[in-house]
């Protein structure tokens, strides 16, 4: 039967060798997970491994130093968490969105789909212009209708007078005179009462170079006595505008203008041409 040696306080064996001068401590700490190892003992000098480092073994079965290190440096930003890692990485990456708080994410469509949708967009915007330029030109084109519309009425009833001077002789009187006389310098420019088309242009007897103009609603006005003509037959002229000269041909005692108007055609019924034109705005 072996001899039982005393256990330390520590629950392990000691042993004691007495034909040596030196002791042998061993201890084991099975509780604590480290050991010390205290060595050989000579005379006045002791030499003592201190603890050579603490191993720490993990759950996983491998061992890895707990000495200290440079403080890590992190960046500064908004952290999104901590992540076990991908297979063959460290557990406990700290994940960071970005180093000034903001975060690069897009929520943008595929390329696919966003030139699909910028294609449409463009095919409507395309549509919009020519449905808007469609309805510019019409306005556009409405407008235009409407202003000749009232230009032509305008005109259609506007008339002016045919000469500036002072009138001679009257419509009708005793010697029946079926037209007036404006009396002016010789050469005095003659215009069209209205517009119309020349129905004559040439001479006449007892008229001289005579003019006589067509217009709406069958009405003719007649111009006598001119020094020169300035239109011919079937020409179409604008109210005011110059068809001939003041002038002395024909029966006339002086420069002057017989002026003529004649309902119902150019050989219909005369009226008095200052009563016609006081109708139409025009006065002398």
């Amino acid at each position: 039967m072996r001899p039982q040696f005393p256990r330390s306080e520590h629950g392990a064996r000691r042993r004691r060798n007495a034909g040596s001068s030196d002791e042998q401590d061993s201890s084991a700490f099975g509780r604590s997970g480290f050991t010390a190892v205290q060595l050989r003992r000579t005379g006045v000098a002791t030499a003592v491994a201190s603890t050579i480092g603490l191993v720490m073994i993990n759950s996983t079965g491998v061992a890895h130093s707990e000495t200290s290190t440079s403080p890590e440096i992190r960046p500064t930003g908004t952290v999104l968490g901590v992540s076990a890692g991908p297979s063959g990485t460290a557990p406990g990456t700290v994940n960071v969105i970005s180093a000034d708080g903001t975060d690069d994410l897009s929520a943008g469509a595929p390329d696919g789909e966003a030139a699909e949708a910028q294609r449409r967009l463009s095919a409507y915007l395309q549509v919009t212009d020519q449905i808007v330029a469609r309805e510019a030109a019409a306005t556009l084109s409405q407008h235009a209708a409407a202003t000749a519309a009232e230009t032509e009425r305008l005109e259609a009833a506007r008339w002016v007078r045919p000469i500036e001077a002072r009138i001679t002789q009257g419509f009708g009187g005793a010697n029946r005179h079926i037209g007036v006389d404006f009396g002016a310098a010789h050469g005095t420019p003659i215009h069209a009462a209205h517009r119309g088309t020349v129905i004559y242009a040439g001479w006449e007897s007892g008229y001289g170079n005579f003019v006589q103009i067509m217009h709406e609603n069958n009405v003719v006005t007649s111009y006598g006595h001119l020094s020169r003509i300035d239109v011919r037959l079937g020409q179409e002229v604008a109210t005011g505008e110059r068809i001939g000269l003041e002038g002395n041909t024909g029966k006339s005692t002086g420069p002057h203008l017989h002026f003529e108007v004649r309902l119902n055609g150019q050989y219909g019924t005369k009226v008095d041409p200052l009563t016609w034109l006081a109708g139409h705005g025009v006065h002398y």
